[in-house]
């Protein structure tokens, strides 16, 4: 049975966004420091390749990425905040490898699966954002890794690359029935460049709410307070 804990969230609330090279467990800890748990609900690892993570030598280079220090778990317990391994990679074999190490070694509350990254050198190994070009592939990795484990797998991922298609790309996503989609507002193009098009969200949710009512949604970019995120959710 799944243990879907993103469901029992409540609406709405925030989550740290992954960040390459950034939220580290020193990071996170410092955010959940000073964050107010009735907001911030939710953490998120580095992106972790599926590659490195099931490679017999390169696995102990990569898995410093998901080390969770011991006052870092202990405030997650203090403030009851969940924390989600995000994996990125090609191969839906490794990401069911990826999900089961991770759901052994028992740290996480949820895999994520990064298909969001713009950067140039993993696109061009095609993970990440490059998979919105292949949507058979994406659901071969999406359903290889739900089936990996019990935990809740959900998706990062943008509105298209050179144009929007957020029409056409999501319900590719929704009929995997992910246990949540974190829709960032920009193309693969605009990089971190521009605002967020709240409005393609928007028809996110739309197509969520018609084909897939217990995914849960959130929206990413250009979020500047609580206070603009909640007007944002509205």
């Amino acid at each position: 049975m799944i243990h879907n804990f993103w469901k029992t969230l409540g609406a709405p609330v925030f989550t740290l966004a992954p960040m390459e090279d950034v939220t580290d467990t020193v990071f996170r800890e410092i955010v959940l420091s000073i964050s107010d748990p009735k907001l911030l609900r939710v953490l998120f690892s580095e992106f972790v390749s599926t590659d490195g993570l099931c490679h017999a030598i390169g696995g102990p280079k990569v898995r410093h990425r998901l080390i969770i220090n011991e006052s870092e778990r202990k405030l997650l317990k203090e403030k009851k905040v969940k924390i989600v391994a995000q994996i990125w990679g090609t191969d839906p074999e490794k990401f069911f490898k990826a999900g089961k190490l991770i759901a052994e070694e028992g740290q996480f509350d949820g895999i994520d699966i990064n298909m969001g990254c713009p950067v140039k050198k993993i696109v061009k190994q095609g993970g990440c954002s490059a998979l919105i070009a292949m949507p058979d592939l994406a659901k071969e990795i999406i359903l290889a890794t739900k089936e990996a484990s019990d935990l809740p797998v959900s998706i990062k991922t943008r509105i298209g690359i050179n144009r929007l298609i957020t029409e056409q790309w999501i319900p590719h996503l929704l009929e995997c029935k992910p246990a949540q989609i974190t829709v960032h507002g920009r193309t693969q193009k605009q990089q971190s460049e521009g605002l967020a098009d709240w409005d393609e969200i928007k028809k996110a949710v739309d197509l969520r709410n018609e084909l897939s009512p217990d995914t849960i949604n959130h929206g990413n970019g250009y979020v500047n307070s609580d206070e603009d995120g909640l007007n944002k959710v509205k």
